[in-house]
């Protein structure tokens, strides 16, 4: 038997070689949006205006994924943001998670996610306790897969959990026991569910890293959240944690809540192997940021004077559309690389490909590569060759040597 009859079955395989790709994952503090009170109104904090704000925002963070919290218990709203802050002029890429509500608050989350990069596997809610009474708020829980054009299904791609929160608000004794509450409801939902890959994004309103939430998140003994920036102590009015603080974004104002700059309410925090990289998806080191927070704005409005940490357009629509500040990470999603097994060796294409690369070819061996439709665009039979210039997108590359042919999608 020639050794090449074995190559036929295995000439062109997926193998795991990392090729990352990011995806951005941000959460934000909305300040009842479409949901009115005493001190929150019509007037002095538009719907409209807020959209617009958020749309500006939301253009040049360019996030994949956004948990949002405040927003009025009516599904309706939504469906506003949806329409007014993310699919606006010719984009369409944007989708909600299902509403989520407990029954009787007047704010519910949001989960906003980029639905040609990722899909929903699977929607949960949290709305009891461990004694099975009511949470201040829903808490909500979504599962997505990353959508990998290489995967003919979903079964092998990357899966990661967005758990959306926004704990009770207050510095007394039971606001701190509310709160705590709804993070061992958190831990025990994940202890009863075997997934890896979590993260916690939302306004936890702590003020301190002893307090006994943000303990019952991060010191478990059977699961135990990850801090990625391993910031702990008392961030309240801590000029230490200065550059991480998220509310408020000015000194005085209504509906807004004054201050400056001195509460790390707003969070994202991930599992531990997001920060070890042992399941597909690992943190960017040094991608954590308080979107306009420049360090230099402690007990002050983050537009005082300078701060160049975000455009002026984006610092203005920060300052006019929340007292909170969003906060961002970066992680990477493991790809894959076409691997080839041939007489002369293992040999890999790049997935994604990037025109100009220069590739190497097997000898004796004839590259295609066509749209989706079949029609053949690129043609060599080079040992070396360039990778040509082609529209981003998906494509089917095939390899023909004298021990047969195997064709494959590859992302450009």
């Amino acid at each position: 038997m020639r050794l090449s009859s074995l190559l036929v079955l295995s000439l062109l395989t997926l193998s795991s070689v990392a090729q990352d790709r990011t995806i951005r994952l941000m959460t934000y503090n909305l300040l009842n949006y479409r949901n009115t009170t005493s001190y929150c109104t019509g007037s002095n904090n538009s719907s409209s205006s807020k959209e617009g704000h958020l749309e500006t925002i939301i253009d040049e963070i360019a996030p994949h994924a956004v948990v949002l919290n405040e927003i009025g218990s009516n599904p309706n709203n939504l469906t506003y943001l949806l329409n007014n802050a993310f699919n606006t002029g010719t984009t369409t890429h944007w989708a909600m998670a299902n509403h989520v509500h407990n029954g009787f608050s007047s704010l519910v989350n949001g989960v906003a996610y980029r639905n040609d990069i990722l899909g929903i596997a699977n929607q949960w809610a949290i709305t009891k306790d461990a004694d099975n009474n009511s949470l201040v708020r829903a808490i909500d829980i979504v599962r997505f897969y990353y959508k990998d054009a290489l995967l003919q299904g979903n079964s092998d791609t990357a899966t990661f959990v967005v758990i959306g929160a926004h704990f009770k608000a207050g510095n007394t004794s039971s606001d701190a026991a509310e709160r705590n509450k709804a993070a061992t409801a958190i831990i025990d939902w994940i202890d009863a569910h075997n997934f890896d890959n979590i993260f916690l994004l939302g306004d936890l309103n702590t003020y301190t890293s002893n307090e006994a939430s943000f303990q019952s998140l991060i010191g478990g003994n059977s699961f135990r959240f990850e801090d990625p920036i391993t910031s702990n102590g008392n961030w309240h009015n801590n000029s230490s944690f200065a550059s991480i603080h998220t509310q408020s974004t000015r000194t005085s104002g209504n509906c807004h809540s004054g201050g400056g700059l001195d509460d790390r309410f707003d969070h994202i925090l991930c599992s531990e192997e997001v920060i070890e990289g042992d399941a597909q998806i690992t943190y960017s080191p040094n991608s954590y940021f308080a979107v306009g927070n420049d360090g230099n704005h402690f007990n002050n409005a983050i537009n005082s004077g300078t701060n160049y940490s975000v455009s002026s357009a984006v610092l203005s629509a920060l300052y006019a559309l929340s007292d909170h500040l969003p906060v961002i990470i970066d992680v990477e999603i493991e790809g894959q690389q076409l691997a080839i097994e041939s007489h002369e060796g293992d040999w890999t294409l790049p997935n994604p490909m990037q025109p100009g690369t220069t590739v190497s070819l097997p000898l004796n061996s004839r590259l295609i590569i066509s749209n989706l439709a079949g029609q053949q665009l690129f043609e060599t039979t080079e040992t070396h060759f360039q990778v040509p210039i082609l529209s981003k997108g998906t494509y089917l590359l095939q390899l023909k040597s004298e021990y047969g042919q195997t064709t494959r999608k590859i992302i450009f």
